[in-house]
């Protein structure tokens, strides 16, 4: 009877700990800090909404959506033309997209949280990289912008 009642006790502590797992989700300020870190300061992450997909202990999985915007104008190469580059602009500086990804989260509000953004998905081209010296360098020509002819 003894070990019944241990192996019962045992049991509820499991399954009580398994509704502890599904907790609240990292703040909204330490996911913008996560992604900011992750993408190097390219991408920022202006809004999110998580929906849990999967809890075990301190760590779980998310499903994402939100919006993000650049840190600056991003381009991409895509030709020569004697002495110009062709450019195309991929991102607008501050100007939100709409995204979709997963991410894993671990930890608690009191140890602190690691988080991994993966499977990315964004209305834009994942493409492009910052040109510093765009706006006073000659050799560039945007194909995609409004005084390109």
């Amino acid at each position: 009877m003894k070990k019944q009642w241990i192996v019962g006790t045992a049991l509820l502590m499991l399954m009580t700990g398994n509704a502890w797992a599904d907790g609240e989700p990292p703040t909204e300020n330490i996911l913008k800090d996560q992604f900011k870190k992750q993408y190097h300061g390219i991408l920022k992450l202006d809004a999110i909404t998580l929906k849990n997909l999967d809890a075990k202990g301190n760590q779980a999985t998310w499903s994402a959506e939100g919006d993000v915007s650049s840190s600056d104008d991003l381009y991409t190469w895509v030709g020569q033309l004697a002495d110009y580059e062709l450019l195309e602009q991929t991102w607008t500086k501050d100007k939100p997209v709409k995204f979709s990804a997963m991410l894993t989260s671990k930890g608690t509000p009191a140890s602190g949280w690691s988080v991994n953004f993966y499977s990315f998905q964004a209305a834009a081209s994942d493409r492009g990289r910052v040109v510093d010296d765009i706006k006073t360098n000659n050799k560039y020509l945007i194909v995609n912008s409004e005084d390109f002819n």
